[in-house]
């Protein structure tokens, strides 16, 4: 690492740990490398001008921007399935990092068949399950496309096309029943956003967007600006489940985790 980098992942991982701007003389007391205030101010300058930190007052330290902060996380957040011996440690690490956290079991469901039943009705045989309508060409045509596909996912290609009525039936061949914890933190970003809310609140509580959602890390696309959300897999108490956590893009996820994997 370059004296910038330095500087500017020490910024980062300090106002995670304390969210308020931070002066070039308290970096100095916290790099790692020896360096003087004033080439700290230096390359205070320079990052704010290339928009990796902000001052909010002229006499104020900085803060990491926003995509700084985002980058930041992209880089980090790489946790591909996480292992949960305790569901108790789920509750306590939302709870001690303000991080609102939802979940659910899965049993992987894939549709193996789908059976035209004397043009009456179109029955479609799951691994775990079968689901009945009645007989409609095109809709016998569409299913026969996904023969193979994880049932989840089919709700999901039926709500973006528009088959909500279907893909509300078809959820109820699905396993439902979502654990909640963290919502404070859920219902703080809604007071803060509350046209974002309005829109987005009830996806989150009924696991719509748990279902939906690919593994990965989003930004804008799924919560407002300034936050985070990160879907994965998870096994928790040898359990296989999906599991989506929201918050601020300051709050400490490293550590989060870390505590949520603890025995």
């Amino acid at each position: 690492m370059d004296k910038r980098e330095i500087i500017l992942n020490t910024i980062i991982k300090e106002y995670i740990k304390n969210p308020t701007p931070i002066s070039s003389k308290h970096l100095q007391s916290i790099l790692t490398i020896q360096m003087s205030s004033a080439t700290i101010r230096n390359y205070f300058k320079k990052m704010v001008e290339e928009g990796e930190l902000e001052q909010y007052h002229i006499s104020s330290g900085r803060v990491p921007a926003i995509k700084t902060l985002k980058i930041f996380w992209e880089k980090r957040l790489k946790y591909k399935n996480i292992n949960i011996k305790n569901s108790r440690k789920i509750k306590e690490s939302a709870k001690n990092y303000n991080i609102f956290c939802e979940y659910k079991f899965y049993e992987p469901n894939i549709l193996k068949k789908i059976i035209n039943f004397d043009d009456k009705y179109i029955v479609l045989e799951f691994e775990k399950s079968e689901f009945i309508i009645e007989f409609n060409e095109q809709l016998y045509k569409f299913f026969n496309q996904f023969v193979e596909v994880e049932a989840a996912d089919l709700v999901s290609i039926c709500k973006q096309i528009g088959l909500v009525t279907l893909a509300k039936k078809l959820e109820k061949i699905l396993n439902d029943d979502i654990v909640i914890e963290g919502l404070k933190e859920l219902l703080e970003i809604v007071s803060n956003n509350k046209e974002w809310g309005s829109k987005n609140l009830k996806d989150f509580l009924d696991g719509t967007l748990l279902d939906s959602l690919n593994p990965g890390i989003y930004f804008e696309k799924i919560v407002p600006k300034g936050y985070l959300a990160y879907n994965s897999m998870a096994k928790i108490e040898q359990k296989d489940a999906k599991m989506l956590c929201v918050g601020a893009l300051y709050r400490d996820y490293d550590n989060f985790f870390k505590n949520l994997t603890k025995e």
